[in-house]
This record gives C-alpha cells, structure tokens and sequence, in this order.
C-alpha cells in the first residue's frame, strides 16, 4: 500500500507534460554574382503562303539554311533544339466590315529554337549568321553559366552566413542565448541574367551584345532554440 501511494505522489509531483523550448526562426539570403559563359539564344523562321504546303515548303528552306549557319559557326547539333511549331490558318477582314464570314486567305508556319552559344566569343558572329540565313523571330537571349554548382553552393554558403548573423544580433539584442538549430529549411532562389549598367561589348564582333553579370541567389530559414 506505501509503494502505491509513493508511486501516486511521483506522478504528480511531476510536470505532465514538458515544455516547448523558445525558438526563432531567420531567414537568411545570400546572393553571388559570376561571369557568364554561354548564352542561350531563342529565334525562329515564320513564312507565309497562300497554302499550308507552300508556307511549309518556303519555312523549310530557311530553317535548312538556319542550321547550316549554326553549323558553320560552331554551335554543335545538341545544342539546337526546337521549342515549337505551328501552322495557323491566316483569316481575311472582309467579315468585320461586310457582314460576310471569314475565309482563310493563307497560312503561317512558325519553327522557333533554342540555341545554346557556349563560345561567347563567337556569339556576335552566331546572331549575323542567323539573320543573314532567314532567322526572322527573335524571342530573347540569356546569358547564364554552363555549370553553376559552385556559385550555386556559394550562394548558400552567403545565406546560412546571413542568417547566422541576423540570429547573433537578435539573440544579443534581446538577451537570450541560443542553445541549438532545431531545423534549416531552403527556400527559393537561383541564376537569373542581370546585365549591368554598362555595357560589355566584344570587340570585332558583327553583333556588339552586352554580356552583363549572372547573379544567383538563394534563400534558407533557420529555426533556433534559444534560453535565458
């Protein structure tokens, strides 16, 4: 009976339940700016004819001779890749004005690529041979890095450092003291172009481009538990 009622007095002498420790949590955010070395270049050929075999014969021709220009300054063939086409029927106006149905009046074919430039040295002359061959759509070009890994892990090298700091500063400020890491959560981030306000022309290129500066960038929280 004694060790019956020691027991009961244990149990609730005890707390039932343990307490949450404090925590804060910091985001931190680190940014690497790089050099750029390749740049990926969308364009394409759109051609029109009266019908779809002569507007498709017409874009075939072009294109042939795209790629033969792509050839001949040194972009390799798994470095083209298509990245649409269509045919598009191409509708006359007369049924806005005259009440009467539209009819088809021709049709538009429309081959866009994606070509990655890994020699930004011949990237001017890439974009005056394209042109001169019958590229005629031009949707962009980016200029980014052929293996980012290192300035990618940088980048997050810079935000855990950030956050670090940030944690330091608040634990000081507010009088605690940080006993641990509870969690550390990656948040978004990555390459995006950023050209700088001067421009990077290469000399003797036929096509002057700005180069500008990859800046990528990352994002962690970090969940601290802290105490008195």
């Amino acid at each position: 009976m004694k060790s019956h009622l020691l027991a009961l007095a244990l149990f609730l002498a005890g707390p039932a339940w343990a307490e949450d420790p404090a925590t804060m949590t910091l985001t931190g955010r680190g940014e690497v700016a790089a050099t750029p070395d390749m740049a990926t270049l969308s364009l394409g050929v759109v051609t029109q004819g009266q019908s779809a075999a002569a507007a498709l014969g017409q874009n075939s021709g072009q294109l042939t001779r795209v790629f033969e220009a792509l050839a001949a300054a040194g972009v390799a063939a798994e470095d083209m890749q298509t990245t649409r086409f269509s045919i598009d029927p191409l509708w006359s106006g007369r049924g806005h004005d005259s009440g009467d149905p539209a009819e088809i009046a021709g049709y538009a074919v429309t081959n866009s690529l994606s070509i990655a430039v890994r020699d930004l040295d011949r990237l001017g002359a890439v974009l005056d041979a394209v042109t001169g061959a019958g590229a005629n759509e031009f949707g962009g070009l980016r200029f980014g890095l052929a293996e980012p890994g290192p300035v990618e892990e940088e980048a997050r090298r810079a935000a855990v450092a950030d956050a670090q700091a940030r944690a330091a500063l608040y634990a000081d400020a507010a009088g605690v003291e940080i006993l641990g890491i509870r969690s550390i959560a990656e948040g978004g981030g990555g390459g995006a172009p950023a050209p700088r306000s001067e421009r990077m022309a290469v000399a003797a290129m036929p096509v002057p481009v700005a180069e500008g500066q990859v800046n990528v960038s990352a994002q962690v929280s970090i969940t601290y538990e802290i105490g008195q």
